[in-house]
């Protein structure tokens, strides 16, 4: 999950109505969407740049990217650095290059390509407190001693705060796990029957009808990012150490494609401003009361990104954090009944969501 997908719940949010009414729209204006943030860890960095889309387009998920923007992270000693879009709309800094610091501000200036400009609010990096333990439990949807849809791992964390200080934090849940395809299996149906017709990607062509390798497939093996859904905030300024005790951060599946090798949860604990944490707190609110159509409305989901240069608003936010995290793997073996082998998938793994073919480091 990334930081984006909040923000597009958000514009769900205020575009879902119980009884019709007879209203005059305004016309739809592309918003520009904004999501990034830094902390005191070494880079990179990323922040992401979209356009909304109507409401009433089809996969509102797939945003427009805002591309060819000049995109900067600068601080409040006279530091900056320009960063480089990587992919569509997605904009990222060198891995030695800026580095938040605690005890400095940090803001986002950007310049779009048609020459309109935006920046954040100066958002400052707090000292944040320690995750001391990571716990998880076995969900049993349908307790057949098999897995089903809906079986997987509730994870928990305990973490504290800083003594006199004032904590305002966020836990915040990555899960990574290691999926294996065979775009190599692929077939295409033809008149003389179904033929191979393996992905590029897979370092297999159709030669005279048989597979023959030539290359190093690229996208067998993946491992996808799994976040968490509703972000876990401390409720009040706490007069004690110990800000979170068996805290509910997340939900990971266990099936045979998550299951595959094993899981890897990172739980990380950050510090949050006033401002990013009334906005934080604004999204579990949104999060939690979305499916409830008696919920009372929480309030705009106002980020910190304003335009320079004319008067459009602008969603989303780029944020400073102090950071500290901890790690567990989950093994095949935390499941109380055998694990079956994973499906032989003919696609590219990078069709997952949130995939990359780059082995993480933590992965042992």
């Amino acid at each position: 999950m990334r930081f984006f997908n909040y923000i597009v719940l958000g514009l769900l949010f205020f575009g879902a109505c119980v009884d019709p009414a007879d209203i005059d729209i305004p016309p739809f204006q592309y918003q520009i969407v904004v999501d990034g943030y830094i902390t005191n860890e070494p880079g990179p960095y990323t922040v992401r740049m979209y356009r909304s889309r109507p409401l009433d387009e089809a996969d509102l998920d797939r945003l427009i990217p805002e591309r060819f923007a000049k995109v900067f992270i600068k601080d409040d000693q006279g530091n900056s650095e320009l960063l480089t879009e990587t992919e569509p709309g997605v904009y990222v800094s060198a891995e030695s290059g800026i580095q938040g610091v605690i005890g400095r501000s940090y803001y986002v200036e950007i310049t779009t390509i048609d020459n309109k400009q935006y920046q954040s609010e100066p958002d400052l990096i707090k000292p944040v407190g320690e995750v001391t333990a990571i716990n998880y439990e076995y969900v049993d949807a349908n307790i057949e001693g098999k897995l089903d849809e809906g079986d997987g791992f509730t994870i928990y964390a305990d973490a504290t705060g800083i003594p006199d200080v004032e904590d305002l934090v966020r836990l915040r849940m990555i899960a990574t796990y290691q999926v294996k395809t065979f775009p190599e299996t692929r077939t295409i149906r033809t008149e003389a029957g179904f033929v191979p017709a393996p992905f590029p990607c897979s370092g297999y062509i159709n030669q005279d009808g048989r597979l023959v390798k030539v290359n190093e497939c690229t996208c067998c093996d993946c491992w996808v990012n799994v976040y968490d859904q509703i972000p876990s905030i401390t409720d009040e300024q706490f007069t004690t150490n110990d800000l979170f005790i068996g805290k509910e951060v997340g939900f990971v599946d266990a099936n045979r494609r998550t299951l595959y090798d094993k899981i890897h949860v990172e739980v990380q604990e950050l510090s949050l401003t006033p401002d990013t944490y009334r906005f934080w707190k604004l999204v579990r609110a949104q999060k939690l009361g979305v499916s409830n159509i008696f919920q009372p409305p929480s309030g705009k989901l106002q980020g910190n990104v304003k335009a320079l240069n004319s008067t459009e608003e602008v969603l989303g936010i780029f944020w400073a954090a102090g950071i500290n995290k901890k790690s567990i793997f989950i093994d095949r073996t935390d499941v109380p009944y055998q694990v079956p082998p994973i499906d032989t998938l003919a696609a590219p793994c990078l069709f997952f969501t949130n995939s990359s073919n780059q082995k993480p480091s933590f992965w042992q």
